[in-house]
């Protein structure tokens, strides 16, 4: 009995572990937190990772005035040529940025916040994602929650989110527990003859 539970378990649990993050599309900085001195100098890296092609983005950190002063934006122009903003002012840096068809997809550096600190700490810069945005070609915010009943529906049917990789994962899952189920009627069935 044992070991049945065991391979129950193994076998519900793996195919949720195998798609979780599988074409999560998202901005994130490193390092999100690091000891600082005051005066000393930190830089944060800009990520994007995408799992379609983007074509614009605009990303808005949020970071402590108090704490940290943005003294430089290091663009990387390489990846994502037309800059069209790069600032930091009030707590916010916004960078915002282009780059011609077929666009961007997959991971990249998109640019490095250098900052001195005004005084000791650790909180470094936090995404604002409400305010950011990555656009695919088609000038959707891939980023965006899917709000319209034509979405809704579409997430529905695919048993998860569509770009995110669930809803195989779980559609995976719900055949192996049917076919468990059926194991387990055939094995008591042959037992009780």
């Amino acid at each position: 009995m044992k070991h049945i539970v065991l391979f129950l378990a193994a076998t519900l649990l793996v195919p949720s572990f195998l798609f979780a993050g599988e074409g999560e599309d998202r901005i994130f900085v490193s390092p999100t937190a690091l000891p600082y001195e005051a005066g000393g100098k930190v830089s944060v890296e800009v990520w994007l990772n995408v799992s379609e092609p983007v074509t614009s983005f605009r990303v808005h950190l949020k970071y402590d005035p108090s704490m940290i002063e943005v003294r430089e934006i290091r663009p990387n122009e390489e990846t994502f040529p037309f800059w069209w903003k790069q600032e930091a002012a009030d707590g916010v840096v916004v960078l915002e940025a282009s780059l011609p068809n077929p666009g961007f997809e997959g991971e990249d550096l998109a640019a490095v916040v250098v900052a001195s600190a005004r005084q000791a700490g650790n909180r470094l810069f936090e995404v604002d994602k409400a305010a950011s945005l990555l656009l695919s070609a088609q000038d959707e915010n891939i980023l965006a929650p899917q709000e319209s009943v034509a979405q809704r529906g579409a997430i529905a049917a695919g048993f998860g989110p569509p770009a995110g990789g669930g809803g195989t994962g779980v559609l995976l899952g719900i055949l192996i527990l049917g076919g468990l189920a059926v194991g387990a009627v055939v094995l008591l069935r042959s037992r009780k003859k």
